[in-house]
């Protein structure tokens, strides 16, 4: 998705007949992802390029190494690209998350664009069966479409890829449980500890999802950082602030710690535990 597509979902929003626009628009992205991957790997694209090279002529993309990182909207989508590329292998999947229809209504950023959808849309059994209909068509263009085909499932003459995902505990933008959700389908493992005692309000905190092993195979991994920002409500409406503290949901990269951990899987595909056996936890947000 890019800025060209606000002012067209502002009118989409007030008539979902013409969703499958936006739907296209997605898969064209993912399409471009690729394009840009072949650019940067092949030594006749970018590093054939004088403004890609050092005054000597050496390139400065390193050819064939690209690896993938998405955060926010990039992480909501980054599965879907990475799941059809051949471009890249290892893929860090930052604040990521599953099915738009269940990010919406826990997203701080919903609220902006729900005044012109409920206008066009004032019963509000209408509003929920509306948003989760048109699921059909984001399927085309975001994880919940081709988590299957990620990690495990390949597409035919596509490789399975290495995922590393980051998530933000209270996260006010993509709901926690649209990451774990995520994270339970592509049957991924959690760094343990994963979060403080008494921080979770659940009975059963990343609930079926395993514990990382060193030692065994994983499907990708999944870290939750606490930046002290409070748990997110219960119940289908998003965290705000005041209420519930700063928004961590772009605090990982200000985190050393953060950065430490994806470049190190991007560049090695190896996953190292940063926070020695603890819960992974940062003051980056003052917390």
């Amino acid at each position: 998705m890019s800025t060209d597509d606000i002012g067209n979902l502002a009118a989409i929003l007030g008539d979902l007949s013409h969703f499958d626009q936006q739907a296209d628009r997605m898969q064209q992205g993912l399409l471009n992802q690729q394009f840009l991957g072949r650019l940067l790997n092949h030594p006749a694209g970018f590093a054939s390029s004088p403004e890609f090279q050092a005054a000597t002529g050496i390139p400065l993309v390193a050819i064939g190494e690209t690896q993938f990182v998405g955060n926010s909207q990039g992480g909501i989508l980054g599965g879907a690209a990475s799941a059809v590329s051949s471009e890249w292998s290892r893929v860090v999947l930052g604040v990521p998350g599953i099915n738009y229809s269940l990010l919406l209504p826990r997203s701080s950023d919903w609220p902006e664009f729900q005044t012109i959808f409920d206008v066009a849309y004032t019963d509000p059994v209408n509003r929920v069966l509306a948003l989760q209909l048109i699921q059909l068509l984001w399927d085309r263009g975001e994880n919940d479409g081709y988590a299957q085909h990620l990690t495990t499932a390949p597409y035919p003459g596509i490789d399975a890829k290495q995922v590393l995902m980051v998530q933000a505990f209270g996260d006010h933008q993509v709901s926690n449980v649209a990451t774990e959700v995520l994270a339970r389908t592509l049957g991924a493992s959690v760094h343990e500890p994963a979060i403080g005692p008494g921080r979770s309000n659940d009975v059963d905190p990343l609930w079926g999802i395993a514990a990382y092993d060193p030692g065994a195979a994983t499907n990708g991994v999944l870290v939750l950082w606490d930046f002290g920002t409070p748990a997110p409500p219960p119940v289908n409406l998003p965290p705000t602030e005041p209420e519930y503290g700063t928004d961590p949901h772009g605090a990982g990269s200000n985190e050393p710690l953060v950065l430490q951990q994806a470049l190190t899987f991007l560049f090695s595909g190896q996953f190292v535990d940063v926070c020695a056996a603890a819960p992974c936890r940062s003051d980056v947000l003052g917390g």
